[in-house]
């Protein structure tokens, strides 16, 4: 792989990155005020409650109102791309 190839596919992995975090934080604002017969709001349900569901298994056990999961599966996504990032942009740097 080359170091186009390389940036390419950091820039590829940034913007899908990027939709999960933003998928996340539509989850809970529609969790907040969203309307569930709406088709929008199903869509993102549906993305995103199967990536949810094996970490309520884990936050289950927290005591407390409030949904962690989607805390705990934003700061995977951020560690997730910082540590890609930073691979792929060691392996650019050095020509591949």
């Amino acid at each position: 792989m080359g170091a186009g190839l390389a940036e390419a596919l950091r820039q590829v992995l940034g913007y899908f990155f990027q939709l999960v975090q933003l998928l996340v934080l539509a989850s809970v604002i529609c969790s907040w005020v969203g309307d569930r017969n709406n088709a929008i709001v199903q869509m993102i349900y549906n993305i995103t409650e199967p990536i949810y569901r094996p970490l309520r298994r884990l936050t289950s056990r927290i005591p407390g109102p409030f949904d962690l999961a989607p805390i705990f599966l934003l700061f995977i996504i951020i560690f997730l791309e910082k540590f890609s990032m930073s691979l792929l942009y060691q392996y650019a740097q050095t020509g591949g």
